[in-house]
């Protein structure tokens, strides 16, 4: 597989890297790194192509399906956009980020499973304020949520994106839709 710049830079310089960090870096990063680094590596597993009129054969080697891959993760991150896209509805949307204090950022890192709360009090904040719309209808909003768990700067930011309908479903009404939604 033809090696990227990204994957070259990691090649001439992770090991000396992983060493400097020694004790610092999770597991699952270092997993996924070298899964990376070993995409389309013959040495992994491959597919023999053979001609059948010249006899001539060609190898391929399996790719390694890691997010962190510039070419793995591209395809993995444009299978989800197009199944996420197939199944949204066709009305507007707003796009919103929820984020935490600085000075709770570091008890998620220690314990990276707290990740998992934040996509479920963001939208339980946005689907009460839905509720609070109609204690009869009980509306609900659809809501797509991702989690990012670094800034623009590449720091430690952990933070929620969430794709919200400017509407939503009730008991009563099959869609009602919501011009207004206030930010504080």
């Amino acid at each position: 597989m033809k090696k990227t710049i990204i994957k070259e830079i990691f090649l001439d310089h992770w090991d000396k890297f992983k060493e400097l960090y020694r004790g610092k870096i999770r597991k699952n990063v270092i997993v996924e790194v070298e899964k990376m680094m070993n995409c389309g590596s013959l040495n992994n597993g491959f597919i023999e192509f053979k001609c059948e009129a010249c006899g001539e054969t060609k190898r391929v080697g399996f790719t390694c399906k890691s997010r962190f891959c510039n070419s793995c993760g591209k395809i993995r991150i444009d299978n989800w956009t197009e199944d996420l896209i197939a199944k949204l509805i066709n009305i507007p949307h707003r796009h919103m980020v929820f984020t935490i204090p600085k000075e709770l950022r570091e008890y998620f890192r220690a314990d990276r499973r707290l990740l998992s709360l934040l996509p479920q009090c963001a939208t339980e904040a946005i689907s009460s304020w839905y509720l609070e719309r109609s204690k009869k209808e009980k509306f609900i909003p659809g809501i797509v949520a991702v989690i990012h768990t670094f800034g623009r700067d590449l720091k430690w930011n952990p933070h929620v994106h969430l794709l919200v309908t400017e509407g939503a479903s009730g008991n009563i009404t099959a869609w009602k839709k919501f011009n207004f939604m206030p930010f504080a």
